[in-house]
């Protein structure tokens, strides 16, 4: 009895390992995949931790990220309230007080991921390699896709964009980009030790072929973080450098001569600097102005614009403006889609566009304080280890992908889904409780 207690233990650690690796698939297959992963891998972890779970001392990062969690559940609750009391009752805002205690799976699967890391329970190699695979093949299948107009098993185009097997949802250059840094700091750890230019050029030829992959995806932000992200590895690891040197030179050269041929492509790339300029020129322009008369005349330029051209920064003043009306617990998760209505002249959406936004106007103020404390105590961890970043061993160059990854993701200064999404949620979380690990790994040698 005892051996085959045993027996079984072994094969559920090996189960939950496997399970775990399984998360970049989940990914691509949809949020009903991903789901399905979460509430399997968390039941197997809770299995093995048993009541280790209840008898743990959590550090001060994942209690504040638990109170965070907290004030997700207390704003929409709130809100719940209002609608009752004050307003007519809708279903649909049972439905977001109730998506809002859901939302605890997210926060149970980072704590699942830190106490098995803990206990010696989960493996990361496995999830290193499937993180590394993936992006490759999604990044061949676009190229092939986007040469043939169908992709390897026989989806076509969305219009000007390369989905993949994403098909209707336009995020394969997304999806790259989130997974490519593991995937070039898993070939830097297994290749760039051994003093061979073969090997040596593999680092090279995968960081190309994924940055084509995102180039001809459709998807504009994803290629301009992969080349920030590019840059942050450039700067924190110094026995990678020639390679993404190698690497830009080859990128740039592939992006002249396909923007050269294709006119979409040099059209959307056009646009995008041209957009991003303008917006920075009157930035710059207006940085002196006094404040209540630049956000006068912000709203009397939307007032005479066509919503249509405005796009997104139409969108960010509405979602101001629906903050203003709950200003320090916000309005509950997914309250901008109700909310952006009562707003004069305002343009709806299903999110703000921007993670930061979002949850200044779902959260209000209070949400957006827990959110950048944790930012700001993971910049710290980061500040405090960066130089652990430049060895070449496997468990720094995970976390040096999980930190350029997070990064990338919660950039402020891009437009983004929303944030209160399975997928968006689950990348989001799984890279933090990444870092959450080696946290404790990094103080080990910090006393060694």
């Amino acid at each position: 009895m005892i051996l085959n207690k045993a027996n079984f233990d072994i094969n559920a650690t090996s189960l939950v390992n496997y399970i775990f690796c399984l998360f970049p698939l989940s990914f691509i297959l949809g949020n009903f995949a991903i789901n399905i992963n979460l509430v399997l891998f968390c039941c197997l972890g809770l299995y093995h931790l048993r009541s280790k779970i209840l008898s743990e001392k959590f550090n001060f990062l994942i209690k504040i990220i638990f109170l965070f969690f907290l004030i997700i559940i207390f704003s929409t609750v709130l809100s719940f309230v209002k609608s009752i009391y004050f307003e007519s009752y809708e279903f649909k805002n049972l439905i977001r007080l109730i998506k809002s205690i859901v939302f605890l799976r997210f926060f149970l699967l980072l704590i699942t991921i830190y106490l098995l890391s803990k206990y010696d329970i989960l493996n990361f190699k496995f999830f290193f390699i499937s993180a590394s695979i993936f992006p490759l093949l999604i990044s061949f299948d676009v190229i092939f896709q986007y040469l043939f107009g169908f992709n390897f098993v026989g989806l076509k185009s969305y219009g000007h964009h390369n989905s993949s097997f994403f098909e209707d949802e336009l995020i394969s250059g997304g999806f790259i980009q989130n997974f490519s840094f593991f995937t070039i700091s898993y070939l830097s750890f297994f290749f760039m030790s051994k003093k061979n230019y073969f090997k040596y050029s593999v680092v090279v030829i995968a960081t190309s072929i994924m940055a084509i992959g995102i180039l001809v995806s459709g998807n504009k932000m994803p290629f301009i973080l992969f080349l920030f992200g590019l840059f942050l590895i450039f700067l924190l690891n110094k026995k990678m450098r020639i390679a993404l040197l190698t690497s830009y030179l080859i990128i740039f050269l592939i992006f002249t001569f396909i923007s050269s041929v294709d006119k979409q492509v040099k059209s959307n790339y056009m646009s995008f600097y041209g957009g991003t300029k303008a917006i920075v020129v009157s930035l710059i322009e207006k940085i002196k102005e006094d404040p209540k008369v630049l956000i006068q005349k912000e709203k009397e330029e939307l007032l005479k614009h066509d919503p249509e051209r405005l796009g997104h920064k139409r969108i960010f003043f509405t979602s101001l403006e629906t903050w203003k009306l709950s200003k320090i617990f916000g309005n509950g998760i997914k309250s901008f889609r109700e909310d952006c209505i009562k707003i004069e002249r305002g343009m709806c959406s299903n999110h703000p566009h921007n993670y930061y936004l979002e949850i200044l106007t779902d959260l209000g103020v209070i949400g957006l304080f827990l959110a950048v404390t944790i930012a700001f105590i993971i910049i710290i961890f980061f500040l405090k280890n960066y130089k652990y970043l430049n060895q070449n061993n496997r468990e720094n160059l995970f976390l040096l992908a999980a930190i350029i990854s997070l990064f990338m993701e919660v950039f402020p200064f891009k437009s983004s889904g929303s944030i209160f999404t399975t997928n968006n949620t689950s990348y989001i979380f799984i890279l933090l409780s990444i870092i959450l690990c080696y946290e404790k790994l990094l103080k080990v040698k910090n006393k060694k």
